[in-house]
C-alpha cells in the first residue's frame, strides 16, 4: 500500500499534480515518520517532496517551517553542499523572502555559500554568496522563471 501511494504521488507531482500529490506526500510524511522515524531517508525524501510541491503553490507560509525542519535534519543526514541540502536551502530561503524576512534569507545563502566554497564549488558558492550580498544591501531578488518557482 505505501509503495503503491509513494508512486502515485511521485507520478501527480511529476505531472504538475502539485495539490494532489501534496496531499500525498504528507499522508506519507506521517506514516515514515511514525514506522521508520523522522530521519528515515524516505520520510525525509517526503518532505522534501512536500516543500517542492508547496513551493509551486507558493505556500510560503506552509514551506517555511517545513523546509527549516528538512534543512536542519540534512545537517545530520547529508554533506552541506550535497545538491538534496543545496536545494533545501534554496528553497527554504526564497520562502523566507517571499515571506518578507531577507535578513534570515541572506544568512541561510551565506551558511551555504561557506559549505559550496569549502566542497569546493566556487561558481555556485559565488552566486550565493552574491545573493546573499544583494539582500543585505537591500536589494530584491527575482526568481529565474518568467512565472514560475524557480529558486536562486
Amino acid at each position: 500500500m505505501i509503495e503503491e501511494m509513494q508512486l502515485e504521488a511521485t507520478a501527480l507531482l511529476a505531472a504538475g499534480e502539485y495539490e494532489h500529490a501534496l496531499a500525498e506526500f504528507s499522508v506519507l510524511r506521517e506514516i515514515r515518520a511514525r514506522r521508520e522515524g523522522p530521519y528515515s531517508v524516505m520520510y525525509l525524501s517526503n518532505l522534501h517532496d512536500a516543500v517542492r510541491c508547496m513551493c509551486h503553490l507558493r505556500r510560503w507560509s506552509d514551506s517555511e517551517p517545513l523546509s527549516a525542519e528538512l534543512c536542519h535534519k540534512y545537517s545530520f543526514t547529508h554533506a552541506a553542499a550535497e545538491s538534496d541540502a543545496v536545494d533545501a536551502a534554496k528553497r527554504y530561503a526564497w520562502a523566507l523572502l517571499q515571506l518578507g524576512k531577507p535578513a534570515f534569507a541572506a544568512d541561510v545563502y551565506r551558511k551555504t555559500a561557506a559549505a559550496l566554497t569549502a566542497a569546493g564549488d566556487d561558481h555556485q558558492a559565488d552566486r550565493m554568496l552574491a545573493l546573499a550580498q544583494s539582500l543585505a544591501a537591500g536589494h530584491r531578488i527575482a526568481p529565474d522563471g518568467p512565472g514560475e518557482f524557480e529558486p536562486v
